[in-house]
Formats: C-alpha cells, structure tokens, sequence
C-alpha cells in the first residue's frame, strides 16, 4: 500500500469548500484559513509521529479514525461542524480526544502558534483546529476503510515519513509540538564499515601453537564454576513483580532488607525431598475488566465499559430516583492510569473519561466530586499534594471533553479514608484511587 499522510491530510482540509465555508464562518479571509487548516493538519500529523512507538496510543487513534460520527455529512460544513447540531457533537467531542491526546498541557500553545502563523485570533485559531481534527480522524478513516491501513501500516508510515510531514509544520508551531523528538525516537546509528584490504593481498597466517591452550581456557574456567555451583545449596530468594497501579505514589520509601536466609519460611517441595527450595511464582498482575459495547439511551450511542465500571454505576445513580445523595457513595474510576510518579493521565485513560464526560453532558443539571487518594507510604504531605492534583487533572480532561468546570469539585484525600490494609501491596494498591461521587441537587 502507497499513500502520503501528508498529502491525505492536506486534501481532506484544503479542498475549496473546506476552506471558502471556514472563512465565512470564522470572518477570516479564504488564505488565512487554508493556512491555519494546513498548518493544524501538519501539527497534529506531528504530533501522532511523536507517539509512533507507543501501541496504545496509535491504538486508539486508530480506533477513534474509525467512528461512525465520522461519516456524517456535517463534516463537509464548517458552519455545521462548529453550531451545536447533534450530528457534529460527537465528531467535535472526538476531535477535542485527539487534540487532548496528542499535544495534553501544550495545546493552548499549539493553537497560539497557529493564530501566529494565519495572522489570526486566538479564537479563530480555536475554531480552526476544533474543525481540523474530526477532518483529520476522518482522513485516516478513509484510508483504513478504502486501502486496508492497519495500526503496524500507520505506525511504519508515521517513521518512515517523519522528514515529510516535519517540513510541513510550520516554523512557529515546530518548536511546541517538539520537533527534535521525532529525530530522536527514529535516528539510529550508521554501521560503520572497516577498510579491509583485497582478498588476494591477505596472507593466511597459521596460529601460534600456545593459542590452543588459550582458548581452552574459558570453557575450562566455565566447567570448573558449574561443578562449584552443583556442589554449592544455593538459597533462592523471589521477588514479586509489582503492579503499577492508576494512582500510584510518587514518593516512596525503599523496601525494608529480606530476612537472613536462617528465618525464611523454605515451601515444601512434595512428592521428593529436594535440599533446594522452589522458587515461589510471582502473582499474576491483576486482571482487567472486561470491557463491553453498551447502548446508553441518554448520550443515543454505543459506550465501551466494563460491566461494574464507573460508568455502570453512575448511571445506575442517575436512573434510581430514589437515590440517596451523601459522602459515603464513592464510585471508583476502573480505568484511569496516571504516568508512574506523576499526576498525568497516560493514553489509556481517555476512553472512560470520553465515556464519563458523554454521561455527565446527558444530565446537565448534575454536579459531581472527584476525590484523590494514596497509601500511606512515604511523606504525608507529598501525598496530599499529589492526590490533589490528581484529582484536578481529571477534572481537567472533563473540562476538555465539554463537561462545565463549575459542575467539578476536586478534593485530594492523600493517605486518609484507606478501604483496605496498607500492611500489604495488595491493600495499598487499593487505597491508591481515584472515585467521584454525585452532589446533592443545587436549589
């Protein structure tokens, strides 16, 4: 399969009525909105290029290319595409996923950037890039359906085409989106090849007769430790392998020193007496939910999740008219996963929060708490910080889906309210959560 993204995406967002609808919505001149549009394009290409390596998030680029919101006629209408027509919210929701996916805390600089390139507003520049990147998804779509583009095809062209679709982001927008780890993630090193003289010039050379010896040497010294190592008990100690889990800590202390040999509890090695124990096998990571397509009547459309997620339960909150508004119904969030030691989302998260933000957007009237919390290991107080702004990088991702900032209260619990022992690992990762519960009706 040949194909240029480059070329692909520029088509899709500067065709003449793409362009000519823009300008008369936005008021800017027909020139300054093929620009800003092209120069969107470019960076979100950029920006996807950055991810190239990551699975995850080409995954699900891929999977949101391919949404039936797609398709619907609104994208060919910018003045449709940004009024709040029902058609295009879902494709303006999955534009502003992509741009939250690729460019995260920079995209108020990307959009600057791009204001500066067109020689327009901020604003327009806003609007520019909330009409480019449902384009850009559809694009791609295209090419899945119509050329048989896979996930490996994508991630390959995305490499193999950096030079090109990095000399098509524009000056002011190059250093933002971070040109140079593009470079960095795909250079690699030239082998270099050593001069050697023509075959015919070489003289065969018989080897010393002290070089035998010599070389029998290693597997002598290699024989002689094995044998040691037969004769030797050897205790055999096993370490866990350690979970990491959605609200991880970032401040840790280190693990207390395993007890002497002597203390350890040796397992009974049945139906033989062996002198060596056997080595315990290290716990199975923890199993993730299964996740299924649900048709929730309130958002008209199919949503991902897990059948006792977040999701199921807060919908079932909603629907019980008789529910009960207090501070002890917590829903816990099954899906977020926070970059190790840092209160940022990774890429996984983003479909649960999609969901989330589509079901609060169904109930306008419902305001909701997000609450942060950790174990209790390490420095209270770094816990409580990082808790806390955990709790504010959710709402932010909601914020950035639609969902209204004064409908969010945040609150960062550090170490208090544990639900399990943080005696063991198990019961630590427990208490590192992040949940959210529903406010009482405001009068």
């Amino acid at each position: 399969m040949t194909f240029s993204l480059t070329d692909t995406v520029r088509d899709a967002l500067t065709s003449g009525g793409i362009v000519n609808g823009a300008a008369s919505a936005l008021g800017i001149s027909s020139a300054s909105a093929s620009k800003g549009l092209a120069a969107a394009g470019s960076a979100m290409l950029a920006g996807l290029a950055n991810k190239a390596r990551d699975p995850l998030a080409l995954g699900e680029f891929f999977n949101m290319a391919q949404d039936p919101a797609l398709t619907s006629s609104a994208l060919d209408d910018p003045a449709r595409l940004l009024s709040g027509a029902a058609e295009a919210t879902r494709a303006r929701d999955l534009g502003t996923r992509l741009t939250s996916s690729l460019f995260g805390g920079r995209t108020e600089d990307v959009v600057g950037g791009l204001a500066r390139h067109a020689g327009i507003g901020s604003t327009a520049a806003a609007s520019l890039m909330s009409m480019a990147a449902p384009l850009v998804l559809r694009a791609v779509g295209g090419l899945v359906r119509g050329g048989g583009l896979t996930v490996g095809s994508l991630g390959q062209a995305l490499l193999g085409n950096q030079s090109e679709i990095m000399n098509a982001v524009p000056p002011s927008l190059a250093g933002t989106i971070g040109r140079a780890q593009i470079y960095d993630v795909v250079r690699e090193a030239q082998p270099q090849v050593p001069h050697l003289p023509h075959p015919a010039a070489v003289e065969p050379r018989r080897p010393a007769w002290w070089a035998i010896p010599l070389a029998l040497l290693p597997l002598a010294l290699l024989a002689w430790w094995f044998l040691d190592a037969r004769r030797t008990e050897r205790q055999v100690d096993t370490t866990a392998s350690r979970y990491e889990t959605p609200a991880a800590v970032a401040t840790r202390t280190p693990p207390s020193a395993p007890p002497p040999a002597s203390k350890r509890a040796t397992p009974p090695t049945p139906p033989t007496p062996a002198t060596t124990p056997t080595p315990q096998a290290a716990p199975a990571q923890k199993a993730q939910p299964e996740l299924k397509p649900v048709h929730v009547a309130e958002v008209n459309r199919e949503l991902r999740f897990a059948e006792n997620g977040v999701e199921a339960k807060l919908l079932a909150f909603l629907r019980d008219k008789g529910a009960k508004y207090d501070d002890k119904t917590w829903f816990e969030f099954d899906r977020l996963v926070f970059d190790t030691n840092a209160q940022t989302l990774a890429a996984g998260s983003h479909e649960q929060l999609e969901n989330l933000a589509a079901i609060l957007k169904a109930y306008p009237s419902v305001h909701i708490k997000i609450g942060g919390y950790t174990d209790n290991t390490g420095d209270p107080n770094a816990n409580l910080k990082l808790s806390q702004e955990r709790a504010d990088n959710v709402k932010k991702e909601l914020v950035a889906r639609g969902v209204p900032g004064d409908r969010i209260e945040t609150e960062g619990y550090g170490e208090q309210h544990p639900v399990a022992a943080n005696t063991t690992e198990e019961g630590r990762a427990q208490n590192r959560r992040i949940a959210l519960r529903v406010l009482p009706p405001k009068s």
